[in-house]
């Protein structure tokens, strides 16, 4: 798809490429440059071509892409395949009307347009409930048990199927938002795990990628506009409020003013970081779904017990975990 200059706007008529010298199309205040269309996606390639560098992933290795049908996972899907990677896309029906019907269709017709391999998978079918049923019945932030379980069941159906390695599309701005809050309310922990890489831990999770995280929300959105990708682009009903959004907000006013913060203040972040060692954590088996686990129960059916109104099973799960490990000692 060709763009004109007023696609994206302030950009002067007569404004020239900063790589090529011919008629620019594409303005990004954060880089000071201005590209043509050919050159906008060399740029785009080189900086998914950057972040894969500090991956340990060759194009022998199938990723496995997680799939929402929004614009960055269907951009990183594309991206990874134009590159040579060998990938495997995967969608989970998360059961909230409207919204995840559109979601669906949007990644499934993406892979059909191109040939590509999809799973899909609703959270009804591997919890029991949809989405919309947990929201009504937990007590639980819903954006934060939704991540959990997204997390979980990718992590479950990656190993069943022998992946080693799962694929996000977390772009520049979903990771400086997120590194902001982190710091803000002193949450150590996940500022332990503030890379673009995790490692994977056996029998409990693949390795975890996210090759967009050089690039702004903007410039993944002029990627697809050039790529005609055509994504689902409403946000989640039950994002009304989420902390994260405020934090990008805040981050989007400074960028405004001085462009470039967004990047500056998470590459700088990241510039003396080494990547998250393999966890050192003795594991479990969930006393009462099998799956490996931190704890005796596991964060999935410590949840599904919760909405059931079964807490009481969940109590003497736990008691039975402690026994069976006074007796093992």
């Amino acid at each position: 798809m060709k763009l004109d200059h007023a696609s994206y706007g302030r950009l002067p008529t007569q404004a020239k490429c900063t790589r090529c010298r011919k008629k620019a199309v594409v303005h990004l205040p954060s880089h000071h440059a201005n590209f043509c269309q050919d050159c906008f996606l060399v740029f785009f390639r080189n900086a998914v071509k950057r972040a894969m560098k500090l991956f340990p992933v060759t194009p022998r290795t199938t990723i496995l892409v997680a799939v929402s049908g929004g614009k960055d996972s269907l951009a990183l899907w594309s991206i990874l395949t134009e590159l040579g990677y060998s990938t495997q896309g995967i969608h989970m029906d998360l059961g909230i009307p409207g919204f995840s019907e559109a979601s669906r269709t949007a990644s499934e017709e993406f892979a059909k347009s191109r040939g590509l391999p999809i799973k899909v998978f609703t959270l009804k079918e591997l919890m029991g409930y949809s989405l919309p049923e947990i929201k009504r019945r937990s007590h639980r932030t819903i954006c934060s048990v939704c991540g959990i379980l997204k997390r979980q069941f990718l992590n479950r159906l990656a190993l069943k199927d022998g992946f080693s390695v799962i694929a996000t599309g977390h772009n520049l701005d979903d990771e400086a938002s997120r590194l902001l809050g982190n710091i803000l309310r002193h949450k150590e922990f996940y500022l332990e795990k503030t890379y673009p890489f995790l490692p994977a831990l056996e029998g409990v999770m693949p390795a975890r990628i996210k090759p967009l995280f050089r690039l702004e929300s903007e410039e993944i959105r002029i990627y697809c506009r050039i790529k005609g990708i055509s994504y689902f682009a409403e946000k989640c009903p039950f994002s009304k409020g989420a902390t994260n959004h405020m934090f990008l907000e805040a981050l989007q006013l400074l960028e405004v003013k001085m462009p470039g913060t967004k990047r500056d203040f998470l590459f700088g972040y990241l510039a003396d970081k080494k990547p998250p060692q393999p966890e050192e954590v003795p594991m479990k088996n969930c006393t009462i779904c099998g799956a490996v686990s931190y704890q005796d129960v596991c964060t999935v059916c410590r949840i599904k017990l919760e909405i059931s109104g079964e807490s009481h099973m969940l109590r003497d799960a736990i008691q039975d975990g402690a026994k069976k490990q006074e007796v093992a000692e």
